[in-house]
């Protein structure tokens, strides 16, 4: 082979891997000037096309450019195997042709395994007989990490360049939400085959992991030791603080607690392993329940015009995170009239759609 063959050679292989580079960081770019995002709960049963239209429509109006909404793989593939529920892809259709008709880009968040595939133990999974899903089966993790990486392949395949990122999971870290002795491995044995599937499927994709219940510091760094570095897009995090103003600072032993010290300590663990990609905060938020002076701070809800004070000093600093694309409020509408419910009462519209305070405070914060 001759010399100018061999530099050509390498000439066109560095522009193939450029364009490759290109083409991959090609959704993370369009999100690079750091989008407001909320969080909506479409394709739960109660969910009419009406209602689907009435949030999109309120979300839009906000401000927000990105959606967050959670899938459900036991109702997708609830069956058996590869037979995907031709009515739920009808519901996520139209969800996704909604969003893209207002411009807005989505965020899927696949969870919850179907009964066939769960690690449940056959106690409670008996058989997969009716109420199974009552049973908690599916926030076991997949006995077969393969089963929930075909089913991300599938769906970022029918969805190619439709939907800007897929989250794998959400807060492993939370027995109520991955219920496993061994949590760190299996989450990472999960990751590793969705990243791989969805990637292969669209490469376009951004494949978001971790989706930590706060900014868990002890959880992150055990993900990096057991090798989660590389598979994944961007490490989420959901850097709640309880009652508390996102500027306060707390003892270091509660820092996972503190938004202003968490989201920092988080991406300290990400450089100590050399990880230098991007950072989405995929919950954060304060309830306005009505409850009030409980000694666990987590319990209480604060007032509707403190909520909106908290939204509006969580993103102006969030500016000061140059490594953060996205930040999603939790949630865009209470999931009910109790207003003593405190995981009920996170919204920026109250539960029969009038505004909260905290809705004008997102909108002035997303114009920005």
């Amino acid at each position: 082979m001759s010399c100018s063959h061999r530099l050509s050679s390498t000439r066109f292989a560095l522009i193939s891997t450029l364009a490759l580079t290109i083409a991959l960081a090609a959704p993370a770019a369009a999100l690079a000037a750091q989008s407001p995002a909320v969080q909506l709960h479409l394709l739960w049963g109660s969910a009419s096309a009406a209602e689907k239209d009435r949030q999109l429509d309120q979300a839009k109006r906000a401000g927000a450019r990105v959606v967050r909404i959670d899938v459900g793989w036991q109702t997708l593939e609830e069956a058996r195997k590869g037979k995907y529920s031709s009515w739920y892809l009808s519901q996520i259709d139209d969800v996704v042709n909604k969003a893209r008709a207002r411009g807005l880009k989505v965020l899927f968040t696949l969870v919850f395994t179907p009964c066939w595939a769960s690690s449940a133990p056959d106690s409670i999974k008996q058989g997969c007989s009716a109420g199974w899903y009552e049973r908690g089966v599916g926030r076991y993790p997949p006995s077969n990490p393969r089963d929930y990486a075909d089913a991300l392949r599938f769906l970022a395949s029918r969805y190619r360049g439709r939907v800007t990122a897929w989250e794998i999971w959400n807060e492993p870290n939370l027995k109520a939400f991955w219920n496993t002795s061994r949590p760190v491995a299996r989450y990472v044995a999960l990751l590793k085959a969705a990243y791989r599937a969805a990637k292969a499927a669209d490469p376009g994709a951004v494949v978001v992991g971790g989706a930590l219940s706060e900014s868990d510091v002890t959880f992150t760094n055990a993900l990096y030791r057991a090798g989660a570095k590389g598979n994944f897009d961007a490490l989420s995090i959901h850097p709640y603080s309880h009652d508390y103003s996102p500027l306060r600072t707390l003892d270091p032993r509660w820092v996972k607690s503190s938004f202003i010290q968490g989201v920092p300590a988080v991406r300290n663990v990400m450089r100590r392993y050399g990880d230098a990609r991007r950072m989405w905060l995929t919950e954060f938020g304060w309830s306005t329940s009505s409850i009030r002076g409980r000694q666990n701070p987590w319990e209480n809800g604060v007032s509707e015009s403190t909520q909106a004070t908290y939204l509006r000093q969580a993103f102006t600093h969030m500016h000061e995170w140059s490594y953060v694309d996205v930040g999603v409020w939790y949630n865009l509408v209470n999931r009910s009239a109790d207003t003593a419910d405190r995981e009920s009462n996170f919204g920026l519209l109250r539960h029969d759609r009038t505004k909260k305070p905290a809705y004008s405070a997102f909108q002035k914060a997303a114009a920005r």
